[in-house]
């Protein structure tokens, strides 16, 4: 069964209180949203949101972990995704330093594959969410392709992002095909092309909308997506013009229109 997710990343400035999460979650769930993609502010732990997202019939699709600080930190990752009841971990990207290279691709992609297997030694799926800078050209090997070449898919799987896959210059509805067997999850946000604000260059300058509402054929997104076995569609719109909430509120009918 299809499962539709919020990342709340998309609402961050609106969850900075205890108050203000309360309200968040509340609007959240009177949208439709069942399952949300989060990370516990500052002012709550993990088990403590659990208890907040059961009071408003929300559940967490999965747990973030600081992907260069996992094995100092996996007790203590391992409490707080059994709290929020779930087997699945998320992670941040890879840093600056490791992007410049190909050896520091292969770095991670060696940092990935030991995480992966603590993770899965405990009983989680652990996976990466990539943005466009993975898909630097080094003579022929992107950095994406390193992760995905040496990185083994028994620990190491990935959540790939539309939004992301069309920054990079490639078309999503057929880039996905490349993390065939290694996703279960997907980032959906559509991408559109704001006015330029030097009128004599062309500067294109992009931002994330509402699902449905841009220029992503979704159609056949949703195609490869479901051939792909994805699971879980995530709906995100950080870098949007529109209310984040307005925008989440349109993308959740449009998703269920476009899953056929």
């Amino acid at each position: 069964m299809t499962q539709y997710s919020l990342q709340m990343y998309t609402l961050r400035e609106f969850m900075k209180t205890p108050e203000a999460l309360d309200r968040t979650l509340s609007r959240v769930a009177e949208m439709g949203y069942e399952n949300v993609q989060i990370t516990p502010p500052a002012f709550t732990t993990a088990a403590e949101l659990a208890k907040l997202l059961k009071t408003k019939g929300l559940k967490a699709d999965s747990a973030i972990c600081t992907v260069y600080k996992i094995p100092e930190n996996i007790e203590q990752i391992s409490r707080d995704a059994e709290a929020l009841e779930t087997c699945v971990l998320r992670t941040d990207s890879i840093n600056k330093e490791d992007r410049r290279t190909v050896d520091g691709y292969r770095s991670f992609a060696k940092h990935l594959n030991n995480c992966g297997k603590m993770l899965r030694a405990k009983g989680f799926d652990f996976m990466y969410h990539f943005h466009a800078f993975e898909f630097i050209d080094f003579g022929g090997t992107r950095g994406i392709d390193i992760l995905l070449n040496e990185t083994d898919p028994e620990y190491v799987m990935f959540q790939p992002d539309v939004f992301w896959l069309t920054a990079a210059g490639t078309e999503p509805s057929r880039s996905l095909e490349m993390f065939r067997g290694r996703a279960r999850y997907i980032h959906c946000k559509d991408y559109v092309i704001t006015a330029s604000q030097d009128p004599t260059l062309e500067k294109i300058t992009h931002a994330s909308a509402p699902v449905g509402t841009g220029n992503l054929h979704w159609n056949e997104i949703f195609k490869t997506a479901k051939s792909m076995g994805i699971e879980n569609f995530v709906v995100e719109d950080d870098m949007g013009v529109l209310d984040p909430f307005e925008s989440a509120s349109i993308s959740l009918p449009n998703l269920r229109t476009f899953d056929k």
